[in-house]
């Protein structure tokens, strides 16, 4: 599957949007991406215990660390349901001013 960056964008904002909040498309073991309300973003996933590290924009750096991953993850996609993400954009939303 030949993929670009607007492209991947495009697929997970479709494939995800639908989708109930704290859904995420599993990567990789450390990387996954998820719908914030409004756009797809990528959160690294701690390795040591559960939880996130950062959110990170869909952007060159994500595709160019996760680029050999996507191909094999739109052939054979892989969800999780996960509400300690939404616990910890709760959180983080709080924390930047939001409701």
């Amino acid at each position: 599957m030949d993929i670009d960056l607007e492209r991947v964008r495009a697929e997970f904002a479709v494939l995800l949007c639908d989708r109930p909040r704290g859904t995420t498309a599993d990567i990789t073991d450390h990387a996954a991406v998820y719908w914030d309300g409004t756009r797809p973003m990528g959160v690294h996933l701690r390795a040591d215990h559960p939880g996130f590290d950062d959110r990170v924009e869909l952007d060159d750096h994500f595709y160019g660390d996760a680029h050999e991953h996507l191909t094999d993850w739109f052939a054979h996609p892989r969800y999780s349901s996960r509400p300690e993400l939404v616990a910890w954009l709760d959180v983080l939303d709080k924390s930047l001013g939001g409701d």
